[in-house]
C-alpha cells in the first residue's frame, strides 16, 4: 500500500507547525516584550525590576515553545520522507499520536486535525497491510498443502 496521503498530511502538518513556530518566535515574543515594557511606564522602580525579570522569563519561555514546535515540524518532515510503502512502522504511529495529543493540549486545532487524519489513515492502511499479509500466508499454506 502506498502511503502518499499520510506523507502529504505530515508535510502539510509540518509546514503548518513551521508557520506557527515562526509566528510564535518572531511575532508573539516580540509583541509580548513590547507590550510588557509599555506596561512598566507607569509603575514604581521596585516594581519595574521584578516585572522586567518576569517579562524576560516569559519571553524566553515563548521562544522555547516556538523552537519546540519548529523542531517537531522538522522531525515530522523527516518522518514523512522516511515512511516506507507497504510496511508497518509502529514508531511512526506512536510519534504521530504523541505529537497530535501535544498539539491538542496546546490548542493547535488545525495541526491536531491534520495529524489526527494522518493517524487514522495510517491505522487503516496498517490494518489493510496486515490483512493482505495474512491472506498471502494463507494462500502459501494452502498451496503447500495441495502439493502433498
Amino acid at each position: 500500500m502506498k502511503r502518499g496521503a499520510e506523507r502529504k498530511l505530515l508535510i502539510a502538518g509540518s509546514i503548518w507547525n513551521m508557520f506557527t513556530a515562526l509566528i510564535t518566535i518572531f511575532g508573539y515574543s516580540i509583541w509580548f516584550k513590547k507590550t510588557g515594557v509599555k506596561g512598566l511606564e507607569e509603575t514604581t522602580l521596585d516594581h519595574v525590576f521584578a516585572t522586567t525579570t518576569v517579562i524576560d522569563h516569559v519571553t524566553k519561555l515563548i521562544v522555547m515553545f516556538g523552537l519546540l514546535i519548529f523542531v517537531g515540524a522538522i522531525i515530522n518532515f523527516i518522518i514523512s520522507r522516511k515512511m516506507r510503502d507497504g510496511e508497518i512502522q509502529p514508531k511512526i504511529l506512536i510519534w504521530i499520536a504523541c505529537w497530535g495529543v501535544f498539539l491538542l493540549f496546546t490548542m493547535d486545532i488545525i495541526g491536531f486535525v491534520l495529524y489526527l487524519i494522518a493517524f487514522v489513515l495510517y491505522l487503516a492502511k496498517n490494518k489493510a497491510i496486515k490483512l493482505s499479509e495474512r491472506e498471502q500466508k494463507r494462500k502459501r499454506l494452502f498451496s503447500d498443502v495441495q502439493t502433498f
